[in-house]
């Protein structure tokens, strides 16, 4: 009969003194776009840049009940964000005169288009509502949005009313449009249209 090894601690006095290991969470992700890649365990997790993650938010990541797709790190402030990922594509492949705001009967452009004809400036603004710097004369639920950065924006300067004639094309990427962009040396002629193909339902173009 095998003899019972009496150096061996008491299990239940183990278990009772029994702690658990504290597992920390880490989430990878990509430096440049801030997309998260990967999370897990902290001991699981190869990327280079990480940062720790909250326990709750981590297990509802890992459980699915958050989309790792949603979810970005803010490289400013160093927390994550769930946000919201936008792909967009035009509206129909016609271009679009930006109606002058005088004459526009639009509560809530989505884009709001300001020519300075003296300066030779274009400044584009994203409407707040959408993670933009145009800011509305309400109050607006902001949505956390992350704009696909390979969505290209394009705006046709033209002879007034006729689109067929091109004075000057200005292109940026939407995700630059969370903050104001401003093209500048813009051909403006003595009459002029802003032209577009439609990535938002409402523009509006103020003439300085």
């Amino acid at each position: 009969m095998e003899k019972v090894r009496d150096d061996l601690p008491d299990f239940d006095e183990w278990l009772a003194n029994y702690k658990p290991p504290v597992i920390k969470y880490l989430a990878g992700y990509d430096p440049e776009s801030g997309q998260v890649r990967s999370i897990g365990p902290d001991y699981s997790i190869n990327d280079k840049h990480v940062i720790e993650v909250e326990t709750d938010l981590a297990e509802k990541i890992i459980s699915g009940e958050i989309k790792l797709n949603k979810c970005f790190i803010d490289t400013t402030s160093g927390q994550m964000e769930i946000t919201e990922v936008k792909n967009l594509h035009k509206i129909d492949d016609i271009l679009h005169r930006v109606i002058d705001v005088k004459w526009a009967d639009i509560e809530k452009p989505d884009i709001f288009v300001t020519a300075d004809t003296k300066n030779k400036t274009l400044t584009v603004e994203l409407s707040e509502e959408y993670g933009g710097t145009r800011k509305l004369n309400e109050d607006v639920v902001k949505r956390k949005i992350f704009w696909d950065g390979e969505t290209n924006v394009n705006f046709l300067i033209t002879s007034y009313n006729d689109p067929h004639i091109i004075f000057d094309s200005l292109d940026t990427k939407l995700n630059t449009l969370t903050d104001s962009i401003v093209f500048k040396n813009v051909k403006f002629p003595e009459d002029f249209s802003v032209y577009t193909r439609r990535l938002f339902k409402n523009y509006v173009l103020e003439v300085l």
